[in-house]
């Protein structure tokens, strides 16, 4: 492969990356999801330099954070008789440190579908694929730029 190609591909790269990449706030995963169901809890990296933080809600309670891949997390049980709706979580980071805040929603039966997240990851991929299958073509068929 010649440079331009190279710079073409990473650049490609990077841009469909940073497109699917979600953005730094505190993530409750799978959203939405349904009682009883196990799910993960992160603070989207907000609690930088941090050694301990908490997630609180309804739906699970107090749960105890901890450093991890992508910050502070944990998993946590949705409270089995979790009714339909949108439900606060709040972090904190800290004794006394910085809280926010976001809300999820838990849908009754069994969660279904893909998270945004999860779509946006998956049609960033694709693009991937293709671009990069379109670019091998040409060159295998010693097309030129």
């Amino acid at each position: 492969m010649n440079p331009a190609r190279i710079s073409t591909v990473t650049l490609l790269t990077a841009v469909t990356l940073a497109i699917a990449a979600p953005l730094a706030s505190a993530q409750v995963e799978p959203d939405p999801m349904s009682a009883g169901q196990r799910v993960s809890i992160s603070d989207g990296t907000r609690c930088a330099g941090e050694t301990a933080a908490r997630a609180l809600s309804t739906l699970f309670g107090s749960v105890v954070l901890r450093p991890g891949r992508g910050g502070m997390t944990a998993d946590a049980t949705v409270a089995a008789g979790a009714t339909p709706g949108r439900y606060r979580v709040t972090v904190e980071c800290g004794s006394g440190g910085p809280k926010f805040t976001e809300k999820v929603t838990v849908r009754g039966g069994r969660a279904d579908g893909v998270s945004a997240n999860q779509a946006a990851g998956g049609l960033a991929l694709l693009a991937l694929a293709g671009g990069a299958a379109y670019l091998l073509r040409r060159s295998v068929n010693g097309g030129s730029w």
